[in-house]
């Protein structure tokens, strides 16, 4: 999957005018280098339109980095939509599975979860004489760390986790506030 373009030109383009005040409300020119002899997608490109970051006709609108972690369960839950599965089995935050930024319980998790993906890394860090964390290595990282109770009581979910099956659906009628609902916040997961 390409990924370069919108998540290092687009998205970063489009961020740099939504979080600064100075456009809101504003007339902004935004000027892209798309060429319609490229492809037959840009050739049904608009020459001239609004931007996607227009807020000329209506309000800036409230982001959910705003919110609290209450108001984010609340609305999934008045809404029913499922927690996604690592919240379920434990985990506070949800990013890269094996983010720097992860805590020993993490870690001790994934090592339990997925071993073999965490072998590959530990195989890394000592192949590239480097580890992920500054202090120490995951092996040692995650044998400071206790496996999330969530992911050992449901080896369906854990499974879950780790599937490239797309969803049947995210609505659930038996809403429940997942295990990792205000945990300890170590980071992105």
């Amino acid at each position: 999957m390409r990924w370069c373009s919108a998540s290092l030109k687009v998205d970063v383009a489009d961020r740099a005018v939504r979080g600064q005040d100075r456009f809101l409300n504003r007339r902004t020119l935004v000027v892209t280098g798309e060429r319609a002899e490229e492809s037959p997608a840009r050739a049904r490109y608009a020459a001239f339109e609004p931007h996607r970051t227009d807020t000329r006709n209506g309000t800036r609108r409230r982001r959910l980095h705003q919110w609290s972690e209450a108001e984010v369960w609340a609305i999934l839950e008045r809404w029913g939509v499922m927690p996604a599965y690592p919240y379920q089995v434990g985990f506070s935050r949800l990013s890269c599975a094996f983010c720097i930024f992860g805590n020993a319980d993490q870690f001790a998790t994934l090592e339990w979860m997925d071993a073999n993906r965490f072998a590959k890394l530990v195989g890394y860090e000592k192949d590239f004489g480097c580890t992920i964390k500054r202090d120490r290595g995951l092996a040692q990282l995650s044998s400071e760390g206790t496996v999330y109770e969530a992911a050992r009581s449901r080896p369906d979910l854990v499974a879950a986790c780790l599937s490239d099956r797309p969803l049947q659906t995210v609505l659930t009628e038996n809403w429940t506030l997942p295990a990792g609902a205000f945990g300890n916040g170590g980071g992105p997961l």
